[in-house]
């Protein structure tokens, strides 16, 4: 019921300021989100955001907008199977790597710009810039893992490219609702939304969106973060505790 309300508020302020916001929009672009603000509880099943705004817009111009995640340390693993069980042969850490990264367009890509805007812009999940592995690797390996490890973030719902998915209305207004997966890391969220004109940038806007923790999960994060070794030997103890009571319980019975 909050969320719907906060969508219905948000509706009313993209009607009520069109006139404004054609205005303004002369060659530029602007856009603004339903929420800044996503905070993860225990609860947390994913969340909802409306982004909307007005672009001064002809036939067959074209808005694209990526939403890109804190970035840090990604671990690919390989799995053989050996004496009958899969088990983890090798691995690889990939560095700075974009822990969220959503492409939204209202058409194929390909059909808005060439090729070389699409690497540069990163608007290709295959070919964004990602930072070096922490084990020396040859290119032809390097290429091997980082298939993989785009292959998994797409499976987890960490990158994901959503073509034609934008909504233009009469070449002034957009709207585009992102969905963040339940599993979101926590962090400060870049919108970029771009206004494309036969296959050239006219304009872009930029917005974020600040993720963090609530509750009871705050605090674990907090002290996991801050005490790590006191919260790895809290944990440990806690695990003995819960299995020396388990086996307790079982005997009785």
């Amino acid at each position: 019921m909050k969320n719907f309300f906060k969508i219905l508020t948000c509706f009313l302020i993209y009607f009520l300021c069109l006139k404004n916001l054609m205005v303004i929009a002369n060659e530029n672009i602007v856009a603004d989100l339903s929420e800044n603000n996503v905070e993860i509880s225990t609860t947390f099943s994913g969340a909802k955001i409306l982004l909307f705004g007005a672009y001064d817009g002809k036939k067959d111009d074209d808005i694209i907008v990526i939403v890109s995640g804190p970035k840090g340390q990604v671990k690919v693993e390989k799995k053989s199977k050996k004496y009958g069980i899969w088990m983890i042969s090798d691995s690889i850490i990939f560095n700075n790597v974009p822990k969220y990264y959503y492409i939204a367009s209202n058409r194929k890509i390909i059909n808005i710009t060439n090729k070389e805007e699409i690497i540069k812009k990163g608007f290709d999940l295959n070919t964004l810039k990602l930072g070096n592995t922490e084990k020396k690797i040859s290119l032809p390996e390097r290429e091997i893992w980082r298939k993989a490890l785009t292959r998994n973030m797409i499976s987890q719902k960490f990158w994901k490219l959503d073509e034609s998915s934008i909504l233009l209305n009469k070449n002034t207004l957009f709207r585009k609702t992102l969905s963040l997966p339940s599993n979101v890391s926590t962090g400060l969220f870049n919108v970029i939304i771009m206004h494309y004109r036969k296959g050239l940038l006219i304009s872009r806007e930029e917005s974020s969106i600040k993720i963090s923790k609530s509750g009871i999960s705050a605090s674990i994060y907090n002290i996991a973060q801050e005490y790590s070794a006191l919260y790895g030997i809290i944990a440990v103890v806690l695990a003995v505790f819960i299995g020396w009571f388990a086996n307790m319980i079982f005997r009785r019975i």
